[in-house]
């Protein structure tokens, strides 16, 4: 051991530090005099073509397009041709074979654009990372637009994000340049009903729906173009179910008729015939925006913070508007990947017979509403339920891990709380709510699925567990009834199980009632007239949209009406006597559908469209409003929050600021979790619901 010792100690070791670089600059000696060139690179188009002497195993090193190009094709002879496709920059092309040889990539400003470009196209991305940091730098009202208009700019998000900044910024400058009259023009008119939504207009939010109509025109359209877009002025209304439609689809005698529409149809049939009839075909449904999203002053954009990036896609994105104008707004947007200008004028537009209804007065005080906040974390698969008329939301699991985390939401100050965290972190479960206490039963902690369940007394606010379930589960359904918790399927291991238990909170027990008919997992689950209800879910891998019900008074399960769509991971609850299937997967996507299940009939209904898609959603019946929160959009897990409107039938992310100075009354609770007493104000307009008594 010692010998050896020595003879390492005796080892030579000599570090060159110059031999990287002077090996580089013979390696460039070497291509200047074209010596030992193995390959020749034939760059630019008819007539001007150039060509390009160096070494393969050199650029190939420098770039992994190049790489896979000179793999592609065997050597023939000691030099090899290969002509580059693509418009690219010769200049911009010698910079980048320069940097390859020398490391030091050195250019005009005027030229760092090309470079970028062609960088962007041979893969070599150091050198396009530091030429888009020039850029991002140098940004000034003559080249930003040019910058955005970089093909292949959306991959280097922070530049886009940069350039993105700097345009919304100097939006007021850039409106009347060159640069942007060169683009693309898509002229719109907007057709509304009275001044005051004229004034109460968010010029953003208006353009966002704009996009949303082109970008409908474009998938329902058959060989749709911008060109097409671009060749006449196009007249919008803002429809029933809160997108905008062409005018040309107002039939003649619609309360919405107007000399002007009248006018717009006959220009429009001399012009494009077919041009309003490109997005006619069917699609598939996506989200709704609330009724006030046209008219809200919040700038911030409906959904997550983490799902910005997923609702303002890289090909599809107002970029920035300015009013310049009374009522005419220019946005410039991306439409398809391309960039173009939008023009919004909004026009004040006079029915031909007055119709007797009007807008809803939601919207005529648009400006009185605000968002409602998002939750603190993003979750979904968690538990929630409605506590001392408040929305409680537990646990959960996002793209990290399962949560502990506990938070409340309080309708009165629009605001979340923070409560005392779980003992155990769970995902994949649910709670229920027997006696003014809460119960989280079972789930999975990211590893493991769970024995567990623990319970919430808001009195010392602290959790204990409870006795352990018969068989650890997740993604079982939960519900109460008669003062009894029911936990209703789930999985443990690949299959959905059968097993339904009933826990008695008076004595601490747990018990084994009839089975499921269907092995379910991920169902969801409520109890209506006295009987639970399990809809949907999975049973190996196909999802289901099966529904069967339990009655606890004879121990069976019989099944009901199938629902229309098959979903897994939906939120269930009563809702004004119906039990509401809300969003939920359907094996491919996440669903933004609601399937409303009336008893008396046994059938069942579409219900209005979510504003978010939303798999593994919470869904809670707070007051009477039914809450969707959380869940997964297929891009993103959610922390924003929507809820039922009663009063409109639409899904909204926002609340009235408008709270009446009404005094606090006492209120008892009744309804099948248990009785108890707390303070509410009748704010928002809240109409307290039946069971309420004052006492």
């Amino acid at each position: 051991m010692n010998s050896m010792k020595k003879q390492a100690e005796k080892d030579f070791l000599f570090e060159d530090n110059d031999y990287l670089a002077k090996t580089l600059e013979s390696l460039n000696k070497l291509r200047r005099n074209r010596q030992f060139c193995d390959v020749i690179l034939l760059v630019g188009s008819e007539p001007d073509i150039h060509a390009i002497h160096a070494h393969r195993a050199v650029l190939a090193s420098a770039s992994p397009y190049l790489l896979e190009l000179f793999s592609s094709e065997p050597q023939v002879g000691p030099t090899h041709k290969y002509k580059l496709n693509g418009d690219l920059n010769v200049e911009a092309f010698e910079c980048l074979v320069d940097y390859a040889y020398t490391a030091r990539l050195e250019a005009p400003r005027d030229k760092v654009r090309d470079i970028f470009m062609t960088a962007k196209k041979l893969r070599m991305s150091s050198a396009a990372s530091n030429c888009g940091r020039f850029l991002a730098k140098n940004l000034n009202p003559e080249n930003c637009i040019n910058v955005r208009c970089i093909p292949g700019i959306t991959t280097d998000i922070e530049l886009v994000k940069q350039v993105d900044l700097y345009i919304k910024e100097n939006m007021d400058k850039l409106v009347n340049s060159k640069v942007l009259r060169s683009l693309p023009l898509v002229q719109v008119e907007l057709l509304q009903n009275s001044n005051k939504e004229i004034e109460a207009t968010n010029t953003k939010h208006l353009c966002n729906m704009v996009l949303d109509w082109i970008k409908q025109m474009f998938e329902t359209g058959e060989n749709f173009s911008i060109s097409r877009l671009s060749e006449k002025v196009h007249m919008l209304y803002l429809n029933l179910d809160h997108t905008l439609h062409d005018c040309s689809d107002i039939e003649s005698g619609d309360s919405k008729d107007s000399e002007l529409i009248q006018d717009y149809k006959k220009m429009s049939r001399k012009i494009s015939p077919t041009m309003h009839r490109a997005g006619s075909k069917k699609s598939i449904p996506i989200p709704a925006k609330p009724a006030e999203f046209l008219y809200t002053k919040d700038e911030i954009i409906i959904g997550s913070p983490s799902d910005l990036e997923s609702r303002e896609e890289k090909d599809w994105k107002v970029i920035a508007t300015v009013q310049n104008g009374e009522h005419v707004i220019t946005g410039l947007a991306v439409v398809a990947s391309k960039l173009i200008v939008l023009s919004v004028v909004q026009r004040l537009n006079t029915p031909c017979s007055s119709p007797p209804t009007s807008r809803n007065t939601s919207v005529e005080k648009a400006d009185t509403y605000s968002l409602l906040p998002p939750m603190s974390s993003a979750r979904c698969a968690g538990g929630t339920a409605e506590l001392e008329g408040k929305l409680l939301v537990c646990g959960g699991y996002n793209r990290v891990e399962c949560l502990r985390t506990v938070e409340l939401y309080d309708l009165e100050k629009n605001t979340w709380s923070l409560l005392q965290a779980m003992n155990i972190p769970r995902g994949r479960f649910n709670i229920a709510v027997v006696s003014n206490k809460v119960y989280a039963i079972g789930g999975c902690d990211g590893t493991k699925d769970l024995n567990s369940a623990e319970i919430y007394d808001p009195i010392n606010m602290k959790w204990k567990l409870v006795p352990y379930l018969p068989m650890a589960r997740s993604n079982a359904g939960v519900c109460s009834l008669d003062g009894k918790i029911y936990l209703i399927g789930g999985i443990n291991g690949q299959k959905g199980v059968t097993e339904c238990n009933v826990f008695d909170s008076a004595t601490e027990t747990w018990n084994t009632v009839a089975s499921l008919l269907v092995g379910r997992y991920q169902p969801g689950v409520t109890a209506l007239n006295g009987q639970i209800y399990a809809i949907g879910g999975c049973e190996s891998w196909s999802c289901l949209n099966s529904v069967e019900k339990y009655n606890p008074d004879t121990d069976t399960w019989t099944m009901v009406s199938n629902m229309h769509t098959a979903r897994r991971g939906c939120g269930v609850a009563v809702f004004n006597g119906k039990i509401y299937a809300v969003g939920g997967h359907d094996g491919i996507h996440s669903l933004c559908s609601v399937e409303v299940y009336d008893p008396e009939t046994n059938t069942w209904s579409a219900g209005p469209s979510l504003t978010s898609c939303r798999a593994n959603v919470g869904v809670c019946v707070v007051g009477n409003r039914l809450f969707a929160i959380g869940g997964f959009n297929g891009k993103a897990f959610l922390n924003t929050v929507e809820f039922l409107d009663s009063r409109t039938n639409e899904w909204t992310t926002f609340v009235s600021k408008e709270f009446p100075d009404q005094n606090s009354t006492k209120v008892k609770e009744q309804n099948q979790n248990g009785v108890y007493e707390y303070e509410k104000r009748q704010t928002n307009g809240f109409i307290p619901p039946n069971s309420h008594q004052i006492i």
